[in-house]
């Protein structure tokens, strides 16, 4: 019976990790260890100390988080001994599929939309930027007037810092399953030195533009797929 309760939580959909007290994971599942792409064990250890009950036993807090493309709606603390601490994420799941309006689509040269955006966003600004282009990138079909709105805001969050580094590439290893079809990744990476924090207004232009938004620390990462 041991053995049927490892596997279920091994299978499970919400990550788990138990830690040892200097923060050192000593059991996960495969949810846990697919999630460790994209946060770092302090950061996670951390999450459970600062969210962990006063006494001994198990405290569940309402908590938005996301990291890349997945979010989460709530965390599961508990402890029984100081020794060890554990941790459980409870996953967001929608059932809607990933659909884009073909119609809307435009093939364009995604190097030509950044230099619209920035040249018309930025005007006035010292801002320096650091450009890292994958040059082999090809046209793409994009929604051109929902792509640049989102663009347009975030040019706009970096418009008052001294420098920033924008680096556009394709994702290597990863794709984008739209209409049963699989797709390349291309990601535009804004980084600057300090925290960046989006607001609601621009997840939902990034929605419409069929493009993922993720923000992390000083990173902000646009990714959509490469249809031709």
């Amino acid at each position: 019976m041991t053995n049927f309760y490892e596997q279920l939580l091994e299978h499970d959909l919400n990550p788990y990790f138990i830690f040892d007290a200097n923060g050192k994971i000593k059991s996960f599942n495969k949810e846990a260890e697919f999630l460790l792409n994209y946060v770092s064990v302090k950061e996670l250890f951390q999450l459970a100390v600062d969210n962990a009950s006063h006494n001994f036993g198990f405290s569940q807090k309402y908590i938005p988080l996301k990291y890349n493309k997945h979010s989460y709606y709530a965390i599961l603390v508990g402890y029984a001994s100081d020794e060890e601490i554990a941790l459980r994420l409870y996953k967001v799941v929608s059932n809607q599929s990933n659909i884009i309006n073909s119609g809307k689509l435009k093939l364009v040269n995604i190097f030509s939309l950044i230099d619209l955006s920035k040249n018309s966003t930025l005007l006035g600004s010292d801002l320096k930027i650091n450009e890292v282009y994958d040059i082999s990138l090809p046209e793409m079909k994009i929604n051109i007037n929902e792509f640049l709105l989102c663009l347009n805001d975030c040019f706009k969050y970096f418009e008052e810092d001294n420098e920033l580094t924008l680096k556009v590439q394709i994702k290597v290893g990863e794709y984008e399953i739209i209409d049963n079809v699989k797709y390349k990744i291309v990601s535009l990476e804004f980084s600057t030195i300090r925290e960046i924090i989006i607001n609601s207004s621009l997840e939902e232009k990034a929605s419409k533009a069929n493009v993922n938004i993720f923000c992390n620390h000083n990173k902000l990462k646009l990714e959509l797929p490469i249809i031709l």
